[in-house]
Formats: C-alpha cells, structure tokens, sequence
C-alpha cells in the first residue's frame, strides 16, 4: 500500500511540473495526467477515511458532484463536463481529505515537507536562470516552472512568496540569519517577475487575518503595530520596485472604472439566462468562463470527440469585453480587473447553490487550520480567487493546501490513537 505522504508527493508533483516538461517537448496532454490521478487518489483514500474531518470533506465532495450533475442536466452539458468541472473544483479538497484521513508519522510529514522544500528550490533555480541568464526584457516571462503559462508568473510569485513566509516561519531551529536570506531569496521573483499583484493579495490577507484577531486591547496594538510596520515596508518596496506601476494604477478613478469593468462579468452572464433554474444551477459546467471553459478551445481536437459541450456565446461575450477593454486587456491593463476570476466562474458555472457549496468546502478548510499560518495562506487562495482564475489552478492550488495539510499533521502529532 502507497503510504499518504507518497501519495501527497506525488500528487504535487504531477501538477507542479508539467509546464516545465511541456516546455522541453513533452506532450501537451501531460497537462492532464493529475486527472486520472486525482480519480486514482479518490478510490484509494475513501475507503481508508478514518477521521471526522475526512469525512465532512467526503460528503461536501459528494454534494458538489451531485450540484454540477445538476448543473449538467439542466444545462444539457456532457458527462465528462460533469467531470472535468468536478475534478477542477475538486482536487484541492480531494488532496486535503487524502492529508487529513489517516495519522502520518512524524517522519514521514518531515519527508512531505522535505520534498516539497526541494520543488521550491528548483522553482526558484529556474526563477534565477530566467531573470539572469536567459535576461528576457518582459517580466511576464520569468515564470519558474510554470513556464509558457499566461499568468505564470503570477502564479510562480505567489508560491515564491508563500515559501518565503513558510520557510521563515516553520524552521525555527536554523538561525534568523539564514532563514531570513532564504526568505529574502524566494520573495525577490516579487520584483523579478512584477507580480504586484501577489504583494496585494498578501497584504490585504495579512490584514483579514489581523481583524480575525482582534478579541482584546493588547491584540489589537500588537496587530495593528504589525500591520502598519507591514504595510509601510510594503509601500516602499513597491515604490522602488513598482514605481511606474503604482503611479499609473494608483489612481481612484482608474481603480473605480476597473472594478465595474471586472464586476460587468455577472450581469453579462445573466443575460443569458433563460429559465429561472439558472439562478440556481448556472448556464452549466464548463459554459461559463470557469477554467474548463478556457481549456475547451485549446484542446478541443482531444475532447470533442470525447463528448464536450460549451456554451460559446457567453464564454465568447466574456472574453471579447476582456480582450478589447483597455484596463483589462493583457496589452494595456491589469489582471486585477479582469472578468475572468474564479468566484465568477464558479457562480456562473453551477449557480448559487453551487456556489454555496463550494463555500461551505473552503469552510471546511478553514476549520481545518490549525494555526495562524495556515489562516493566512487560505484566505490569499479565496482572494486570489477574486482577482483571476487562480482557484482552478492545480499547480498552485495543491502546493498551497499541502503547506495547511502539513500543518494540521503537525498539530495532531500526539492525539491520534493508533
């Protein structure tokens, strides 16, 4: 039998470096071998479910599947629509249902966070090649292992920045000056890839986190003094990082103008309503501008004959005002503002009631947190989620429920009977 923490290195592994096989002249289909993984994964861990928390996850993933059926039916969307919109959605929980189902030894979590050091650092080696060596004069390029990926440097920065912060925080017998230069050594593809977007999106997490914090007067000096030491340090950070940028961007009326470009996304989807069940069940999985939808056009020689279905007009109308609006469009706008993110993908997809659930899960992994750390990572995916499609993101999406899985391990340690 395959112990959990293979398991979990696996997985990671199948997602994380795909682009980078691809990139040396892999087959574009590697890009979906953590399907049938994740499917694999699935029918090897239900059986084996041992803890209450598991086990919410199970019903909350047999809920979700039976919502995009759903979806489907009232949609007349294809059967493997159905799968492929739930493998998407699903795997993050599928990965920390697998991390929390059974007790992992000490050693062998030791090994999962090992591994997962060592996929970070060679992130970062190729972060370093690509900014360095390779010196490409567009910033969008140095991606890491996410090479050839649109927003691959976004995601490559984010992973940097959060091992940065996990490396920091969770190795504590290494002295502060080594922790701090590995620190400052991941966080730097910040600027090398100008991914001020990720800067946002941590700050403004950090800041969630504080509030969540606050119960009495002593916190709330603490945090608040923390906060502004923060938030200090970052705005001159991206003063000499991202002058231009902040200059250009940092404007009331442009942000005012962008948000209502990013927020026209739920009313174009409404427009295309035409019964009263697409409240509730959405135009169907993979019709709306979900990741499925994105990869339907790419691959769709492969999954045509498969069965396929997509709703183009609203997918097409989405796309076009993000192509064409010049603070949204990739030439001259910003991906903060852009129409395509995951909450609107999820909600136009499978409607309020898939949206409720698929909240109720990421409240499931917020009880799973066992600490401060773990908070702070989740709630950058949920609002990273409202800026692009990050949420479908396999690679990022289960490095970064990996890191709250190890931690919830680590804190069990000592109370599992076995």
């Amino acid at each position: 039998m395959i112990k959990i923490s293979n398991l979990t290195i696996i997985f990671i592994a199948v997602v994380f470096f795909p682009r980078i096989l691809t990139a040396m002249g892999a087959p574009p289909l590697i890009n979906f071998l953590h399907f049938p993984f994740a499917l694999f994964l699935a029918g090897s861990i239900i059986p084996k479910i041992r803890t209450s928390t598991s086990k919410q996850f199970f019903v909350g993933l047999f809920i979700l599947f039976t919502t995009i059926t759903a979806s489907a039916a009232v949609n007349n969307a294809g059967f493997l629509n159905i799968i492929l919109s739930f493998l998407l959605l699903a795997e993050p929980f599928l990965l920390i249902m697998l991390m929390t189902s059974n007790p992992i030894l000490d050693a062998s979590i030791e090994q999962v966070k090992s591994w997962l050091m060592i996929f970070s650092f060679v992130h970062i080696a190729i972060i370093y090649y690509q900014f360095f060596i390779v010196r490409s004069p567009d910033p969008d390029d140095v991606q890491g292992v996410f090479i050839g990926q649109g927003a691959g440097h976004h995601v490559g920065g984010a992973i940097a920045l959060a091992i940065a912060i996990y490396f920091f925080m969770t190795y504590p017998k290494l002295s502060l000056w080594l922790r701090t230069l590995v620190a400052i050594i991941f966080a730097a593809d910040i600027s090398f890839s100008d991914s001020k977007q990720v800067l946002v999106v941590f700050v403004l997490s950090f800041v969630i986190i504080v509030i969540t914090k606050l119960k009495n007067l002593g916190e709330i000096l603490k945090y608040l003094a923390i906060t502004i030491v923060i938030i200090c340090l970052t705005y001159w950070f991206a003063q000499i990082a991202f002058s231009s940028s902040l200059s250009f961007w940092g404007k009331d009326d442009r942000i005012i103008r962008g948000l209502g470009v990013k927020f026209s996304v739920f009313s174009i989807i409404n427009s295309y309503y035409s019964s009263p069940l697409n409240w509730l069940f959405g135009v169907g999985p993979g019709h709306s501008i979900g990741r499925l939808a994105w990869l339907i056009p790419d691959y769709q020689q492969y999954l045509q004959p498969l069965g396929i279905t997509s709703y183009s007009a609203v997918t097409e109308t989405i796309f076009s005002v993000n192509n064409t609006n010049p603070l949204s469009n990739k030439f001259t706008g910003s991906s903060m503002f852009s129409l395509t993110f995951s909450w609107a993908g999820v909600w136009g997809d499978l409607g309020i009631v898939g949206l409720g659930v698929y909240l109720y899960l990421w409240l499931l992994v917020w009880k799973t947190c066992p600490d401060t750390l773990s908070q702070l990572f989740l709630i950058t995916i949920l609002v990273h989620g409202a800026i692009f499609s990050w949420m479908e993101e396999p690679g990022y999406m289960l490095f970064m429920i990996s890191l709250i899985g190890i931690q919830w391990q680590k804190a069990q340690i000592g109370t599992f009977k076995t």
